[in-house]
């Protein structure tokens, strides 16, 4: 269970998208305007690989907010009856890694957990591999999972809102370098380029939105998260 990974994962990619997009821009605003003749070729090409992909049928479009929305809904479910204490945080560190271990055998954990956390936690309770996981440690199965879900929480509550803000300062940046170029890009690339800086934000934006809508921690709690925030990264 490291979402922290997945959403630093899924940053990387907002960033990245909104990068490339500038750096095409700037690449075209370089090279400048290409002949009327050598154009056409381009949108002639473009048009065949266009019908090409029509033929095959159009890919589903992915939304990464709708998915991330859905891993979390509910979650207050399962975090709400629990607090977590330093003793609880150091054994969620202890025993993460094996407890995935462990439920890699676990093929419908393993489907779900990706997908909506709580539906992961009402299987991975009942799951034998998991009591006999818990059992093998001398956990409370019920109590350690439940307390492990709110650490997770807790922290891409916590450690992920400054990085969002961030990931938006970037972008922000990244808009300005475009329309700064908007002169020296003809005015498909220029769209092109705002398309996809501003789909990014879209994305981002829609993200931050499911986190602060995340349960709160205790301020406790919080300066807990705080204290082991580089090894919840790990």
């Amino acid at each position: 269970m490291k979402l922290g990974k997945m959403m630093l994962a899924v940053l990387a990619m907002i960033c990245l998208s909104a990068s490339v997009a500038t750096l095409q821009a700037q690449e075209k605003g370089a090279e400048g305007e290409k002949p009327a003749a050598e154009k056409k070729a381009d949108e002639k090409a473009e048009e065949g690989k266009e019908g090409e992909e029509g033929e095959e049928g159009e890919e589903k479009e992915e939304d990464p907010v709708a998915d991330f929305e859905k891993v979390f809904k509910d979650v207050d479910k399962v975090v709400d009856s629990v607090k977590v204490t330093d003793e609880d945080i150091q054994s969620f560190l202890k025993h993460n890694d094996s407890f995935d271990e462990a439920m890699e055998k676990d093929e419908k954990f393993e489907e779900l957990k990706d997908k909506n956390i709580k539906e992961a936690f009402d299987h991975a309770v009942k799951s034998e591999i998991y009591k006999a996981w818990a059992d093998k440690n001398g956990l409370k199965a019920e109590d350690w999972l439940r307390k492990a879900v709110r650490i997770m929480v807790l922290n891409v509550k916590v450690n992920m809102g400054p990085s969002m803000a961030e990931q938006a300062e970037m972008i922000a940046e990244q808009r300005k370098m475009v329309e700064g170029m908007k002169d020296m890009l003809g005015e498909e690339e220029y769209k092109e380029a705002i398309k996809a800086i501003e789909d990014g934000e879209k994305t981002l934006k829609g993200m931050t939105k499911v986190i602060d809508g995340l349960p709160a921690g205790t301020d406790e709690e919080k300066k807990l998260i705080e204290k082991y925030a580089e090894k919840l990264a790990e």
